[in-house]
């Protein structure tokens, strides 16, 4: 423990932040999320050995058999992520489809979505009620790519993102950041960590932001509020509890991304183009306002030299309300009048998740073995007012004159009711024989119940049995090559709209061939994966009564890639980063098979840094990085969507030990580009955004 006394500031917070902490007297809890190993070569530059909280198991990244990526801290700051998809932007195998949104958040890794986690607790993405993370609270942000319902139960075969959330440090720390830009955007935060009492057996954190900002289409825009404090206590060396809290609070009107591809791909009529912020929704009407809390804790307990012993809770909180207005086709074949969508959605969610697990770590001749078992409840219910999933008709609108008329949709309105359960029991064994070979296997069942109460009736329960296994081999040179196989299962929480039944489990298999290499003669590493993802029960676009919407008819996925990455020093000064994926995503089986919507072929992304105090220039670092995307189809409409090459730029100076400023540009051409479509409607990517930040730390 570091010997540094709280500071008087420290103590008036601490002060007020005990009264705000009494609820979590009342929970119990786990801490066992791994931090980043650092170690540091002869030229004195930092060299990334990370281990993930999400893997529940305390190893090495570049020592486990399937793709791991870690974004830390100072790379959310050093790329001014503002959202969750831009943590994601420079790793391999992600993509971001829909563009620019200011009220949800797109990704899809591999070609199919992930699920999101807090601290290894499900964060529920069902329909609009979908839980929006702050960067700015969080410390890093893991994700474990392909089916990973092991460790998790029910999840999306994209993978697992685990968001890990800031929490007290050892020593008082402290920062206070402001930041304007373009599109009107301000936010000032506050990050305070310091001691409790005076052992510093008890420590505390404090998290808060303000912001707002204009989103991409005229007349849109967002406030939001978020707060996060954290409290930890060391009952003894061997027990820790550490309790947590979030709340954020977003207030605005919905950027309604969707436009006809003729006027996006192909000229209208008379040539013309539509305008990347042309808004042709209904602002006036139109808006969101939303109200998330969670409430948490962890605990862990060194029972003795072998047994440890973790409990995770996580409770979380959503209050939507969103009123959405689109355009989504062309009307009775005239080109400049547009059909109007309105989606409706008012009502609340809440979840919970339980984790208990226990693991022992041992020693027996030339193997090191690391047993994992434990078992999870979820819960999970969403009830809400609202229309289908494109909305209710709001009539047409004329693009060369428009009008804004809120309709009356009051009679389109129902009253909708999901509850999820989940029970799962778990078990992974690893061991490591002769400092060579690693191995695991692992193996999860689920029991699962699906229940819709509303208008909509129906009920599912389930069973799910799911396996993963994984062998690596470790050489003296650094070249590490490895195979493994998993398993996910995911039940969606919504109807489908041409049986008006509950989906089936969509169910994914995942097999990967890899070699990670950290040559012992280099600062840096090298990962090669091969990947076969197959999915079945998957869910598909489909117009039903000329309405678009999601269906599934037994439908099955395959995706297949190859994804190449490198981080390496090149100098004490020169760090480089650079990745490429090629994916071949498909659905459908014999001569309804055909190329994935939306997913690109190709991606590629490379950033470098360079620390200009090796020219004599102290505090000075400049970055600057390329995202490449290539060419995607529609593929109902038969249509390619154009490649796109993407620039950012860093620079970031250090005035002295307390106070620095960085200056950050996105899509410093500010191209228009077309992020994607799919039946038809296109998605245009965000416009040039810049900002300029000031950070004061002590």
């Amino acid at each position: 423990m570091v010997t540094t006394r709280p500071t008087r500031l420290g103590q008036a917070i601490r002060t007020a932040l005990c009264f705000s902490l009494v609820p979590f007297s009342l929970l119990t809890s786990q801490s066992v999320l791994a931090e980043e190993v650092v170690q540091k070569d002869s030229l004195a530059v930092e060299t990334i050995v990370v281990t993930a909280s999400a893997l529940k198991v305390d190893t090495p990244a570049q020592e486990t058999p399937k793709s791991v990526s870690i974004i830390d801290r100072t790379d959310l700051e050093q790329h001014d992520v503002q959202k969750l998809d831009e943590a994601l932007r420079y790793t391999p195998g992600f993509t971001s489809p829909y563009g620019a949104d200011n009220d949800a958040e797109w990704m899809f890794v591999r070609g199919f979505e992930p699920s999101v986690y807090l601290d290894g607790n499900r964060l529920y993405k069902e329909g609009f009620f979908a839980w929006v993370v702050e960067p700015f609270g969080l410390e890093r942000v893991e994700l474990v790519k392909g089916p990973s319902s092991v460790l998790y139960g029910e999840t999306m075969p994209g993978g697992v993102i685990n968001v890990v959330q800031k929490k007290p440090t050892d020593a008082p720390q402290g920062k206070v950041t402001f930041s304007v830009g373009n599109k009107d955007y301000q936010q000032l935060g506050v990050d305070v960590s310091d001691w409790a009492n005076e052992d510093g057996s008890q420590r505390y954190r404090l998290v808060a932001m303000v912001n707002q900002k204009d989103g991409e289409k005229d007349r849109t825009e967002n406030q939001r509020v978020y707060i996060a404090p954290s409290y930890s206590i060391d009952f003894s060396e061997e027990t820790s509890l550490t309790l947590l809290m979030t709340f954020l609070q977003d207030d605005g009107i919905p950027v309604n991304n969707f436009l006809p591809s003729e006027g996006v791909l192909t000229a209208l009529p008379n040539g013309e183009k539509f305008s990347t912020s042309a808004n042709y929704g209904l602002p006036d009407s139109d808006g969101f306002e939303k109200t998330q809390v969670s409430l948490g804790y962890q605990l862990s307990h060194q029972l003795n030299d072998v047994w440890a012993l973790n409990q995770n809770f996580n409770y979380s909180y959503v209050d939507l309300y969103l009123r959405s207005t689109s355009v989504w086709n062309n009307y009775d074949g005239d080109a400049y009048t547009l059909g109007r969508y309105t989606n409706f959605n008012d009502g609340d969610s809440q979840s919970f998740t339980i984790d208990n697990n226990a693991l022992a770590e041992w020693q027996s001749d030339s193997f090191e073995h690391r047993f994992l078992t434990g078992f999870d409840l979820q819960h999970h219910e969403n009830s809400w007012l609202g229309n289908s999933a494109i909305g209710s008709s709001a009539g047409n609108v004329n693009i060369l004159n428009p009008t804004y008329v809120t309709p009356d949709i009051s009679a389109d309105l129902y009253d909708n009711e999901i509850t999820k359960q989940q029970l799962g029991l778990y078990a992974q064994y690893q061991t490591k024989w002769d400092q060579k070979w690693i191995f695991n296997l692992g193996g999860r069942y689920d029991s699962v119940n699906l229940e819709s109460t509303a208008t909509n009736k129906d009920e599912m329960d389930d069973g799910q049995l799911s396996l993963s296994g994984g062998l690596m081999y470790l050489s003296d040179n650094g070249f590490s090559p490895y195979v493994s196989y998993s398993e996910s299962f995911y039940a969606v929480s919504s109807i489908d709209a041409t049986t008006k039944k509950l989906f089936k489990p969509i169910e994914s298999a995942q097999r990967e061939v890899g070699v990670k290499y950290m040559p012992t003669w280099l600062d840096g590493y090298f990962n090669v994966a091969w990947f076969d993802i197959e999915q079945d029960n998957a869910t598909v676009s489909a117009l039903v009564d000329g309405v678009l919407t999601t269906s599934q008819k037994g439908s099955q996925q395959n995706t297949k890639g190859v994804e190449v990455e490198a981080k390496i020093a090149m100098t004490e000064n020169l760090i480089v980063n650079a990745n490429y994926t090629y994916l071949d995503s498909h659905s459908g089986e014999g001569s309804d098979r055909s190329r994935d919507s939306l997913i690109p072929r190709h991606l590629a992304s490379g950033w470098v840094t360079y620390d200009f105090s090796g020219l004599g220039i102290e505090g000075l670092t400049v970055g600057s990085g390329v995202r490449y995307t290539g060419t995607s189809v529609d593929s109902p409409k038969n249509e390619t969507i154009p490649a796109y090459l993407l620039w950012d730029a860093m620079a970031t100076y250090a005035i002295n030990k307390k106070w620095d400023m960085q200056f950050n540009v996105s899509n410093l051409t500010n191209e228009e580009y077309v992020a994607g479509c799919d039946w038809g409607t296109c998605y245009y990517g965000e416009s040039r955004r810049m900002t300029a930040t000031v950070n004061y730390n002590w």
